[in-house]
């Protein structure tokens, strides 16, 4: 018998079955856009809100300090402008490469 061995996890990886179960409700009943005013965000803008106050409190942090992204390149995009705020009075350049582009071309 042939075993199958998953190696793109760069790309996305399994989910686990208790996060899976944290988050369903969030992709059926309680769908709402958690940015939005009306009812049907509410309850995904408290989920987002406890989320948020859980990662935080795991890593020593406050909650206004933790952004949620959706992917990889969103993340990479604020790490580098975030970067290159900090560092504004050094000048106005950024060097970085190309490593994201070269991870999606594999």
């Amino acid at each position: 018998m042939r075993q199958t061995i998953y190696l793109d996890y760069n790309a996305t990886t399994p989910i686990d079955p208790v996060v899976r179960d944290a988050v369903l409700p969030y992709l059926g009943e309680h769908f709402g856009n958690p940015s939005s005013d009306h009812i049907y965000g509410k309850d995904a803008k408290l989920a987002v809100a406890h989320a948020r106050g859980q990662v935080a409190s795991l890593i020593g942090a406050k909650p206004e300090e933790i952004v949620f992204t959706s992917g990889g390149s969103e993340s990479d995009n604020q790490a580098i402008i975030g970067a290159a705020l900090a560092n504004a009075h050094r000048g106005r350049h950024i060097i970085t490469s190309c490593i994201e582009m070269a991870t999606s071309l594999i």
